[in-house]
């Protein structure tokens, strides 16, 4: 085997020295990249964690209006009923008025023969 030079010692030394520089330059480069990236991570977990607790705030709004959607609608539901019942004793009231409009005018026209009145005509 031959010996290595002292030239090529000196080269080879010059070449690990050359080597080693950039070996740390990069090195520092990967540290800044992976700096930046955790940085990001940090402010991705932020900002899902700001969207998570904005989406509970929503859906508990949401809840919160589907419940007074609920007794809105059940208060409708009650008046509804209620306007029902109404409606229908007025129009068993107004055939009460009838009946007893068509009555009083019998009655009437009964004792106008009866007394021999004027004659009604209703």
């Amino acid at each position: 085997m031959s010996k290595i030079t002292e030239i090529d010692r000196k080269m080879m030394t010059q070449h690990l020295r050359e080597l080693s520089k950039k070996a740390i330059i990069a090195n520092a480069k990967h540290s800044k990249n992976i700096d930046k990236q955790i940085s990001h991570t940090i402010e991705l977990t932020k900002f899902i964690k700001e969207d998570r607790a904005q989406i509970q705030r929503l859906n508990n709004v949401i809840d919160i209006k589907q419940r007074e959607i609920d007794e809105l609608n059940e208060r409708n539901t009650n008046l509804l009923w209620d306007l029902a019942k109404l409606e229908k004793r007025c129009a068993d009231l107004e055939k009460r008025i009838i009946t007893d409009d068509i009555k009083r005018a019998q009655v009437q026209k009964k004792i106008s023969k009866e007394f021999n009145l004027e004659s009604v005509d209703n």
